[in-house]
């Protein structure tokens, strides 16, 4: 059975019609996905790092301490076994990115000790320190394009993950 020729036109016009729609859905289906695995990689990041500055807080049994010290605490100076000691929090954050290794972008991370409501900067509430029971919280945050908001016009979006843990050294 052969279709008329006004058919075949009919056929094309409406394929034309529906294939930027399907284009749109199936970029689109990409995109949830890569916001679903680069947002996996930010809570990772922010968990990651938030362990490491409770498991090396300031305690005489850690080499290289991280964080704001204890009054008591004797820090080293600045080695290569050592390249931040305390009171920097740039080991915490150097941590941080090796978890971001592919989400691209720049990625920021913040660092915060004590009881501090947002943390979208290195703030320490007043007196806060790397003792046992101090909550340290890791912010991270990346902004990221996608295919399917550009085509309407859209910008890029950012997305932030933030892990809260107690030191327990």
């Amino acid at each position: 059975m052969s279709l008329h020729r006004s058919e075949r036109g009919q056929s094309l016009v409406e394929f034309a019609l529906i294939l930027p729609v399907l284009i749109l859905l199936l970029v689109g289906t990409f995109d949830i996905g890569h916001v679903v695995w680069t947002n996996d990689a930010l809570s990772n990041a922010a968990r990651e790092a938030a362990r490491y500055a409770i498991v090396h807080g300031g305690s005489d049994s850690t080499p290289c301490p991280v964080g704001p010290p204890p009054i008591e605490l004797q820090v080293p100076a600045a080695s290569a076994d050592c390249p931040y000691p305390s009171p920097s929090v740039q080991a915490i954050k150097d941590r941080a990115t090796k978890w971001l290794a592919g989400v691209g972008g720049t990625p920021s991370v913040w660092v915060c000790y004590g009881d501090v409501d947002v943390c979208d900067a290195d703030t320490n509430e007043a007196g806060a320190d790397n003792t046992r029971g101090t909550k340290v919280t890791v912010t991270v945050t990346t902004s990221m394009g996608l295919s399917a908001p550009a085509m309407l016009g859209l910008g890029p979006i950012t997305l932030t993950a933030s892990s809260t843990m107690l030191v327990n050294h």
